[in-house]
């Protein structure tokens, strides 16, 4: 199982924050000009300090996935308003799913120009929804917040 290739917390932190700075490297080099997932990312972030949705790293795996995904010239500006949509459509998937597999593990689609260790890269995807899948009331918590999330984001389209 994925459990047992986790490294100690300090490592894992570690390898996570570089890992996600590479990724980002990685597609700031290669994406077009005037490029919206950046502007995704940030609107995001901002929505969720006033939800409690509690699961906001799921919300930047998802982006990580998308940009993994769609390709890069999709992610003009003018498709900003797709793209919000693909983000929110991705995690009500994940939610009526109850799985959301980590972006650094057992990714058959990450860029070869992020080096992870080997025990991230042979390992068995391991789900950030896990607690969703055993516990009911956990998914219906996630439901309401995710619902408000998709309020606030409605909220800050319109009016700013």
């Amino acid at each position: 199982p994925a459990e047992d290739f986790i490294p100690p917390s300090t490592t894992w932190l570690e390898t996570f924050a570089v890992a996600e700075a590479m990724f980002f490297q990685h597609i700031a080099k290669r994406a077009p000009r005037h490029s919206c997932y950046l502007k995704c990312l940030q609107l995001c972030a901002r929505i969720l300090e006033s939800t409690d949705f509690s699961h906001n790293y799921a919300m930047k795996t998802v982006v990580m996935h998308l940009l993994t995904l769609i390709p890069l010239p999709a992610w003009c500006h003018r498709d900003f308003l797709m793209r919000l949509d693909d983000i929110m459509q991705y995690v009500n998937c994940c939610l009526e799913e109850k799985r959301l597999n980590h972006f650094f593990f057992a990714n058959e689609d990450m860029p070869k120009e992020i080096n992870l260790p080997p025990a991230f890269q042979i390992s068995q995807p391991l789900n950030l929804f896990q607690k969703l899948a055993q516990d009911p009331d956990a998914q219906d918590v996630a439901w309401l917040e995710f619902n408000e999330l998709k309020n606030q984001l409605r909220r800050q389209l319109f009016y700013g």
